[in-house]
């Protein structure tokens, strides 16, 4: 198998890097499928830049900073904006407020645009490209990953998760056939209250993951594992008091750091 990277440079995110792993290419197959992954990943950038014009929190002139203002038209004229907006409303209501956009009144999506926009450039650029030669594609964004594999293949992406607080200590080793995972930090967060240090979580998208990640850093322990098990959730927390628990499908465990 031969892994193609490419690191990508956008507004939105500090760090993006698109991965494919191919098999059983001859050279100049392998040298067209790497012109077509350049312009794919050019688009990517494109796009990425435009739903940062669109979703800007500094940028006076976007849409949210028009609609903090009181300005309607963005609900009314952007389909984008309006699919943010309607995931906002859905993911406040799903986590029982824990996931709340509107906090205090102002509609701020910071948490949740980006992963929105990882969940929109991957499955319209890179997922269409999941078939053999192609056995997968991985897209990490600022932390946050989304993976595919081809259904006839048996590869898996590797995905470690360290404790951030310790700087070392694996938490834990995925192999993601498919789906989104996001680990978020209380700290890096700005919830350094919460008493759940760090959280992972894995599902279907990176939007749904994010959405439950940063729902359960403002729920707290002891009400977010009832959710767990309600929402059948999968992932791993690193809680101040009672230490490292893993959970998958709604299922608890303790668990010891490697």
């Amino acid at each position: 198998m031969q892994t193609i990277n490419d690191t990508i440079q956008t507004s939105l995110f500090r760090h993006l890097r698109v991965s494919v792993v191919i098999s059983e290419m001859v050279n100049h197959k392998v040298n067209q499928f790497k012109n077509k992954f350049t312009a794919i990943t050019g688009q990517i950038k494109e796009k990425f830049d435009q739903v940062d014009q669109v979703f800007s929190l500094q940028n006076s002139g976007s849409l949210v900073a028009k609609f903090q203002r009181g300005d309607k038209q963005p609900l009314l004229k952007s389909a984008d904006f309006q699919a943010v907006y309607s995931l906002a409303n859905i993911s406040k209501n799903k986590t029982n407020g824990y996931f709340d956009p509107f906090d205090g009144g102002r509609y701020t999506p910071s948490d949740l645009i980006k992963s929105w926009a990882v969940d929109q450039v991957f499955n319209q650029y890179l997922r269409p490209l999941v078939e053999l030669p192609v056995a997968g594609i991985m897209l990490e964004a600022d932390g946050v990953i989304q993976t595919a594999v081809a259904t006839s293949s048996a590869f898996h992406w590797p995905v470690l998760v360290h404790d951030s607080f310790k700087g070392e200590g694996l938490l834990e080793k995925y192999q993601l056939t498919g789906g989104g995972i996001v680990t978020v930090n209380a700290k890096t967060s700005k919830r350094p209250q919460s008493p759940i240090k760090q959280l992972t979580i894995i599902s279907e998208r990176v939007s749904e993951a994010t959405i439950w990640a940063i729902a359960g850093l403002n729920a707290g322990t002891a009400k977010f594992l009832r959710l767990i098990n309600q929402k059948h959730l999968s992932g791993i927390l690193i809680d101040r008091a009672l230490g490292v628990i893993e959970f998958e499908s709604g299922k608890l465990a303790q668990k010891q750091v490697f």
